[in-house]
């Protein structure tokens, strides 16, 4: 059987609007395949903010998603608005538990009526909501009434977001067929353990199918022969949908320009082309020059493929702009996890002698390779710190009394540390 696919409807855009509301995640929770909106009222929990770099932003509202707030407010307010729901509400009714508390507060909103920023939309009685007559009915703008979010259905997309499309640097999108929505996090930590947390309650049976995992690594290092003193971004698009972005910087009297920045894209959906737009600061909807890279020469290399790449410009030149990039695109067939059992056993029980034997045999760019995926199993199987111990002891046997390269070479016990 084919793997079973993790993405979407292609109606729906894989990527969010620079001006895209996030979302709070903190005022959410998860209740059977629900995301449901508690704790705040609906206008506190969406801001709009103001953009100012690639992956960070300052927020014009109280409660940044990147920051932190007070938590002894946020408890007070809480307990408060909990005080006043348990004393409507006998302790023996169905709402005594906390999962009848949450429904209790969504139903209770759902029921106050049209929120106040709601001004050119309408609500049927059955409870749906009427497009706007005067607004574009493309837009994919959570409406106002996001109480609830249905993760039941078919092709609902979880994913993480770049922080410099949405100007946050920890969040994730959820979307559906009726739309997307972007969530904001306090740290990387969060923004993982919700999207592992969702895609489990959209697909309970995860482990057992067959799958494939797309995701695109890759380095913006510089730029050469540019329009000199230009403010530049490099826009990243994959077929034709914007992912990420580099921050903006301003090219020197020579035409270069330098970036330095990683771009991590997990989770993406079957992609065929890289494209690779410089735009300029104040016009990013014009590209100055740009480039379409076929993401199978990206995966065709074992190791990341870095190169320069001359840059089509739309009026032509007598310098031709180029961009010199190092990337790598994985296509990663994971099997059920039944499959996995007998491999993980013989790495947890026998990791000494695995390495012990690769060791003098591989190249380093192999060790640095295979540290990382024996980490990475060991830590799911509980073992890591063992191992990482095991390493050291060995790399000091090893060397004895040449202390001073105890930890300096190119060995598994150096990568697995590093990993």
């Amino acid at each position: 059987a084919p793997p079973a696919s993790t993405h979407g409807t292609p109606s729906i855009p894989l990527a969010p609007a620079p001006d895209a509301p996030v979302w709070d995640v903190s005022n959410f929770s998860l209740v059977d395949g629900h995301l449901v909106l508690v704790g705040r009222d609906e206008e506190a929990s969406c801001r709009s903010r103001n953009r100012t770099g690639s992956s960070t932003s300052e927020s014009t509202n109280l409660h940044p998603a990147s920051g932190r707030r007070d938590p002894a407010a946020d408890e007070r307010s809480t307990r408060g608005a909990g005080r006043s729901t348990e004393n409507e509400t006998p302790p023996t009714s169905q709402f005594s538990n906390v999962k009848g508390l949450l429904w209790k507060r969504f139903w209770e909103r759902k029921g106050r009526g049209v929120p106040k920023t709601e001004t050119s939309a309408v609500v049927v009685p059955d409870g749906e909501r009427v497009p706007s007559r005067s607004g574009s009915r493309e837009s994919l703008l959570p409406p106002p009434s996001a109480a609830e979010l249905d993760l039941t259905g078919d092709n609902v997309i979880i994913r993480p977001v770049h922080g410099s499309i949405v100007g946050e640097k920890f969040c994730f999108q959820i979307i559906t067929g009726e739309g997307s929505r972007s969530f904001g996090c306090t740290s990387l930590a969060e923004r993982d353990r919700w999207i592992e947390n969702l895609r489990r309650t959209v697909q309970p049976n995860k482990d057992n199918c067959e799958r494939l995992e797309l995701a695109l690594s890759l380095w913006v290092y510089e730029a050469r022969d540019l329009p000199p003193r230009r403010r530049l971004r490099c826009h990243l698009h994959l077929d034709g949908t914007l992912f990420a972005r580099t921050t903006a910087k301003v090219a020197g009297p020579d035409g270069e320009l330098f970036w330095g920045e990683l771009f991590q894209l997990a989770a993406l959906p079957p992609t065929h082309a890289l494209t690779l737009s410089l735009c300029r600061d104040d016009h990013p909807g014009q590209p100055v020059a740009s480039i379409t890279v076929p993401l199978a020469e990206l995966a065709a290399a074992r190791q990341p493929l870095e190169r320069w790449y001359p840059l089509s410009c739309p009026g032509g030149g007598e310098r031709v702009p180029s961009v010199r990039v190092r990337g790598r695109y994985r296509e990663v067939r994971v099997l059920p996890i039944v499959r996995y059992k007998e491999l993980a056993e013989f790495i947890t029980f026998h990791y000494r002698e695995l390495c012990a034997r690769l060791e003098p045999t591989i190249a380093v760019r192999h060790k640095e390779e295979l540290a990382g995926a024996l980490v990475r199993v060991l830590q799911s199987t509980g073992k890591a710190k063992s191992f990482l111990i095991d390493l050291g002891v060995a790399e000091l046997d090893r060397f004895d009394d040449r202390e001073a390269l105890i930890f300096r070479e190119n060995t598994l016990a150096t990568k697995a540390i590093d990993e």
